[in-house]
Protein backbone atom coordinates (compact mmCIF):
# COMPACT_ATOMS: atom_id res chain seq x y z
CA UNK A 1 0.00 0.00 0.00
CA UNK A 2 1.43 3.62 -0.96
CA UNK A 3 1.70 5.60 1.98
CA UNK A 4 3.11 9.47 3.21
CA UNK A 5 4.05 10.12 6.03
CA UNK A 6 4.13 13.92 7.38
CA UNK A 7 5.79 14.97 10.43
CA UNK A 8 7.85 17.83 12.10
CA UNK A 9 11.94 17.47 12.63
CA UNK A 10 14.45 19.58 14.59
CA UNK A 11 12.88 21.97 16.98
CA UNK A 12 9.85 22.12 15.57
CA UNK A 13 9.64 24.36 12.42
CA UNK A 14 10.76 22.19 10.02
CA UNK A 15 7.65 20.17 8.20
CA UNK A 16 8.46 16.78 6.47
CA UNK A 17 6.89 14.57 4.02
CA UNK A 18 8.14 11.13 2.68
CA UNK A 19 5.79 9.53 0.21
CA UNK A 20 5.60 5.88 -1.49
CA UNK A 21 3.55 6.71 -4.82
CA UNK A 22 4.41 3.18 -6.46
CA UNK A 23 1.36 1.61 -6.88
CA UNK A 24 -0.66 5.05 -7.72
CA UNK A 25 2.04 5.75 -10.61
CA UNK A 26 1.33 1.50 -11.85
CA UNK A 27 -2.15 1.57 -11.62
CA UNK A 28 -1.99 4.96 -13.90
CA UNK A 29 0.51 3.52 -16.36
CA UNK A 30 -1.37 0.57 -16.42
CA UNK A 31 -4.79 2.58 -17.58
CA UNK A 32 -3.17 4.91 -20.23
CA UNK A 33 -0.39 2.40 -21.26
CA UNK A 34 1.95 5.61 -20.92
CA UNK A 35 5.17 5.45 -22.60
CA UNK A 36 8.56 5.62 -20.46
CA UNK A 37 9.11 9.80 -20.59
CA UNK A 38 5.44 10.38 -19.95
CA UNK A 39 5.12 7.22 -17.01
CA UNK A 40 7.62 9.57 -15.69
CA UNK A 41 6.37 13.29 -16.44
CA UNK A 42 2.71 11.71 -15.20
CA UNK A 43 3.81 9.37 -11.83
CA UNK A 44 5.88 12.79 -10.55
CA UNK A 45 2.56 14.88 -11.03
CA UNK A 46 0.70 11.98 -8.88
CA UNK A 47 3.27 12.01 -6.52
CA UNK A 48 2.75 15.75 -5.61
CA UNK A 49 -0.94 16.34 -6.20
CA UNK A 50 -0.54 13.40 -3.44
CA UNK A 51 1.35 15.41 -1.19
CA UNK A 52 -1.33 18.55 -1.84
CA UNK A 53 -4.32 16.57 -1.14
CA UNK A 54 -2.57 14.73 2.20
CA UNK A 55 -2.88 18.64 3.64
CA UNK A 56 -6.25 18.91 2.65
CA UNK A 57 -8.10 20.26 5.17
CA UNK A 58 -11.81 20.39 4.72
CA UNK A 59 -13.44 17.22 3.32
CA UNK A 60 -15.05 18.63 0.72
CA UNK A 61 -11.14 20.51 -0.71
CA UNK A 62 -9.54 19.25 -3.49
CA UNK A 63 -6.23 19.97 -5.79
CA UNK A 64 -5.73 19.88 -9.60
CA UNK A 65 -2.54 20.62 -11.11
CA UNK A 66 -2.23 21.08 -14.70
CA UNK A 67 0.97 21.30 -17.01
CA UNK A 68 1.07 23.02 -20.65
CA UNK A 69 3.74 22.13 -22.86
CA UNK A 70 5.56 25.11 -24.04
CA UNK A 71 3.72 25.26 -27.98
CA UNK A 72 0.11 25.05 -26.10
CA UNK A 73 0.43 20.91 -28.06
CA UNK A 74 -1.16 18.66 -24.95
CA UNK A 75 -1.14 18.70 -21.12
CA UNK A 76 -0.83 16.30 -18.45
CA UNK A 77 -3.75 16.50 -15.52
CA UNK A 78 -3.91 15.36 -11.98
CA UNK A 79 -6.43 15.72 -9.57
CA UNK A 80 -7.79 14.18 -5.83
CA UNK A 81 -10.05 15.07 -3.41
CA UNK A 82 -9.61 15.13 0.22
CA UNK A 83 -9.72 11.17 1.00
CA UNK A 84 -6.81 11.26 -1.00
CA UNK A 85 -8.24 9.14 -4.80
CA UNK A 86 -5.68 10.59 -6.86
CA UNK A 87 -6.19 10.51 -10.72
CA UNK A 88 -4.22 11.89 -13.62
CA UNK A 89 -3.84 11.38 -17.66
CA UNK A 90 -1.64 12.87 -19.92
CA UNK A 91 -0.89 13.65 -23.98
CA UNK A 92 0.38 15.59 -26.44
CA UNK A 93 4.31 16.92 -26.69
CA UNK A 94 4.58 17.28 -22.67
CA UNK A 95 4.49 14.32 -22.10
CA UNK A 96 8.77 14.44 -23.80
CA UNK A 97 9.93 17.55 -22.62
CA UNK A 98 8.52 19.93 -19.47
CA UNK A 99 10.87 23.04 -20.43
CA UNK A 100 8.95 25.83 -21.71
CA UNK A 101 5.72 24.54 -20.66
CA UNK A 102 3.64 26.13 -17.33
CA UNK A 103 2.58 24.74 -13.87
CA UNK A 104 -0.42 25.29 -12.38
CA UNK A 105 -2.02 24.23 -9.05
CA UNK A 106 -5.41 24.78 -8.12
CA UNK A 107 -6.15 23.99 -3.93
CA UNK A 108 -9.76 24.46 -3.00
CA UNK A 109 -10.21 24.11 1.18
CA UNK A 110 -14.14 23.63 0.35
CA UNK A 111 -14.57 26.74 2.25
CA UNK A 112 -13.00 29.77 0.69
CA UNK A 113 -12.11 31.04 -3.05
CA UNK A 114 -9.60 28.42 -4.69
CA UNK A 115 -6.43 29.64 -4.30
CA UNK A 116 -4.59 29.37 -7.70
CA UNK A 117 -0.93 29.58 -8.17
CA UNK A 118 1.31 29.01 -11.62
CA UNK A 119 4.46 29.24 -12.84
CA UNK A 120 6.73 29.01 -15.90
CA UNK A 121 8.95 24.96 -16.18
CA UNK A 122 12.68 25.70 -16.33
CA UNK A 123 13.80 22.37 -16.46
CA UNK A 124 12.68 18.89 -17.28
CA UNK A 125 13.01 17.70 -13.91
CA UNK A 126 9.80 17.80 -12.04
CA UNK A 127 11.38 18.42 -8.15
CA UNK A 128 13.02 21.62 -10.15
CA UNK A 129 9.24 22.66 -11.26
CA UNK A 130 7.61 22.44 -7.87
CA UNK A 131 10.50 24.05 -6.02
CA UNK A 132 9.82 27.11 -8.08
CA UNK A 133 6.41 26.69 -7.90
CA UNK A 134 6.56 26.91 -4.38
CA UNK A 135 9.46 30.05 -3.79
CA UNK A 136 7.13 31.77 -6.33
CA UNK A 137 3.27 31.32 -5.60
CA UNK A 138 3.35 30.35 -1.81
CA UNK A 139 6.47 31.92 -1.16
CA UNK A 140 7.47 28.97 1.54
CA UNK A 141 11.20 28.05 1.40
CA UNK A 142 10.29 24.23 0.12
CA UNK A 143 12.84 21.60 -0.79
CA UNK A 144 11.42 19.03 -3.46
CA UNK A 145 13.04 15.60 -4.74
CA UNK A 146 10.59 13.24 -6.37
CA UNK A 147 11.19 10.62 -9.24
CA UNK A 148 9.57 7.27 -10.77
CA UNK A 149 12.06 4.41 -11.48
CA UNK A 150 11.25 2.02 -14.38
CA UNK A 151 12.48 -1.39 -15.25
CA UNK A 152 12.91 -1.94 -18.65
CA UNK A 153 9.41 -3.73 -19.54
CA UNK A 154 7.76 0.30 -18.48
CA UNK A 155 6.50 -1.24 -14.96
CA UNK A 156 7.49 1.42 -12.06
CA UNK A 157 9.41 -0.12 -9.66
CA UNK A 158 9.48 2.71 -7.33
CA UNK A 159 8.00 6.18 -6.75
CA UNK A 160 7.76 9.06 -4.16
CA UNK A 161 10.17 10.81 -2.94
CA UNK A 162 10.49 13.72 -0.09
CA UNK A 163 9.33 17.41 0.55
CA UNK A 164 10.88 19.73 3.28
CA UNK A 165 8.96 22.70 4.09
CA UNK A 166 10.82 25.57 6.53
CA UNK A 167 8.03 26.96 8.43
CA UNK A 168 8.23 30.93 9.69
CA UNK A 169 10.25 30.78 12.36
CA UNK A 170 12.32 28.21 11.66
CA UNK A 171 16.01 29.61 12.72
CA UNK A 172 19.35 29.15 11.15
CA UNK A 173 20.41 25.92 13.21
CA UNK A 174 16.99 24.31 11.84
CA UNK A 175 17.43 25.95 8.27
CA UNK A 176 20.92 24.19 8.06
CA UNK A 177 19.53 20.57 9.26
CA UNK A 178 17.10 20.14 7.21
CA UNK A 179 19.20 21.25 4.18
CA UNK A 180 21.80 18.56 5.45
CA UNK A 181 19.37 15.81 5.51
CA UNK A 182 18.03 16.41 2.56
CA UNK A 183 21.20 16.68 0.45
CA UNK A 184 21.98 13.58 1.91
CA UNK A 185 18.92 12.07 0.53
CA UNK A 186 19.21 13.15 -2.80
CA UNK A 187 23.15 12.09 -2.75
CA UNK A 188 22.14 8.57 -1.77
CA UNK A 189 21.67 6.57 -4.97
CA UNK A 190 19.77 4.24 -3.23
CA UNK A 191 17.01 6.75 -2.01
CA UNK A 192 14.01 5.74 -4.80
CA UNK A 193 14.21 2.38 -3.45
CA UNK A 194 13.44 3.14 0.37
CA UNK A 195 10.17 2.96 2.21
CA UNK A 196 9.49 6.53 4.19
CA UNK A 197 9.82 4.19 6.84
CA UNK A 198 13.40 3.08 6.04
CA UNK A 199 13.80 7.01 4.80
CA UNK A 200 13.06 8.75 8.51
CA UNK A 201 15.31 6.54 9.96
CA UNK A 202 18.05 7.10 7.78
CA UNK A 203 17.67 10.68 7.37
CA UNK A 204 15.90 11.85 10.22
CA UNK A 205 16.49 9.37 13.03
CA UNK A 206 16.08 11.08 16.19
CA UNK A 207 14.98 14.84 15.16
CA UNK A 208 11.42 13.74 14.68
CA UNK A 209 9.34 16.15 16.91
CA UNK A 210 5.86 14.61 17.61
CA UNK A 211 3.70 12.19 16.03
CA UNK A 212 3.76 11.35 12.53
CA UNK A 213 0.98 11.08 10.73
CA UNK A 214 0.19 8.63 7.46
CA UNK A 215 -2.42 8.61 4.95
CA UNK A 216 -2.37 6.31 1.65
CA UNK A 217 -3.30 7.82 -1.57
CA UNK A 218 -4.91 5.54 -4.34
CA UNK A 219 -5.47 5.55 -7.79
CA UNK A 220 -9.29 6.12 -7.98
CA UNK A 221 -11.40 8.12 -10.75
CA UNK A 222 -14.46 10.21 -9.32
CA UNK A 223 -16.61 9.53 -12.64
CA UNK A 224 -19.74 7.23 -12.77
CA UNK A 225 -22.61 5.73 -14.66
CA UNK A 226 -24.92 7.93 -12.69
CA UNK A 227 -22.80 11.40 -12.99
CA UNK A 228 -22.59 10.99 -16.47
CA UNK A 229 -26.28 10.53 -17.31
CA UNK A 230 -27.01 13.25 -15.19
CA UNK A 231 -24.33 15.51 -17.15
CA UNK A 232 -26.36 13.86 -20.93
CA UNK A 233 -29.85 14.94 -19.15
CA UNK A 234 -28.88 18.09 -19.44
CA UNK A 235 -28.03 18.25 -22.69
CA UNK A 236 -32.02 16.64 -23.58
CA UNK A 237 -33.55 13.50 -24.58
CA UNK A 238 -34.62 15.39 -28.23
CA UNK A 239 -30.41 16.39 -28.88
CA UNK A 240 -29.18 13.52 -27.37
CA UNK A 241 -31.01 10.94 -30.70
CA UNK A 242 -30.34 13.63 -32.59
CA UNK A 243 -26.32 13.10 -31.58
CA UNK A 244 -27.31 9.48 -32.10
CA UNK A 245 -29.07 9.52 -35.39
CA UNK A 246 -25.73 11.94 -37.62
CA UNK A 247 -23.01 9.53 -35.15
CA UNK A 248 -24.64 6.53 -34.43
CA UNK A 249 -24.25 6.61 -30.95
CA UNK A 250 -23.21 9.31 -28.29
CA UNK A 251 -19.96 8.87 -26.20
CA UNK A 252 -18.64 10.24 -23.70
CA UNK A 253 -14.61 9.78 -22.81
CA UNK A 254 -13.14 10.01 -19.28
CA UNK A 255 -9.70 10.96 -19.68
CA UNK A 256 -8.56 10.07 -15.91
CA UNK A 257 -9.93 6.41 -16.02
CA UNK A 258 -9.56 6.33 -19.88
CA UNK A 259 -13.14 4.92 -19.79
CA UNK A 260 -16.10 5.49 -22.57
CA UNK A 261 -19.44 5.46 -21.51
CA UNK A 262 -21.32 4.71 -24.79
CA UNK A 263 -25.41 5.50 -25.50
CA UNK A 264 -27.03 3.88 -28.58
CA UNK A 265 -30.85 4.70 -29.46
CA UNK A 266 -32.43 2.48 -27.64
CA UNK A 267 -30.54 3.01 -24.50
CA UNK A 268 -31.07 6.80 -24.62
CA UNK A 269 -34.88 6.36 -24.85
CA UNK A 270 -34.94 3.71 -22.45
CA UNK A 271 -32.61 6.82 -19.97
CA UNK A 272 -33.78 9.76 -20.93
Amino acid sequence: MDSIKRFLAFSGNVQVTVLNTTALVNRAIEIHSTSPSASRILGGLLTCCAYFASGIKGMKGAVSITVKAKDGDGAVSVSSDALLHVRGYADGSCTQTLKGGSLTVVREDGFSQPFVGTCEISSDDISDAFAKYFQQSEQIPTAVKVGVKLDDSGKCVSAGGLIIQLLPDADDDETAAAGDAFYAYCDDSSNSDYTPDEIVEKFFKGSVNGEIIEVNPVYKCNCSEQKIRGVLASVGKAELLKICEEQGVVKVHCHYCNTDYVYDKNSIEENF
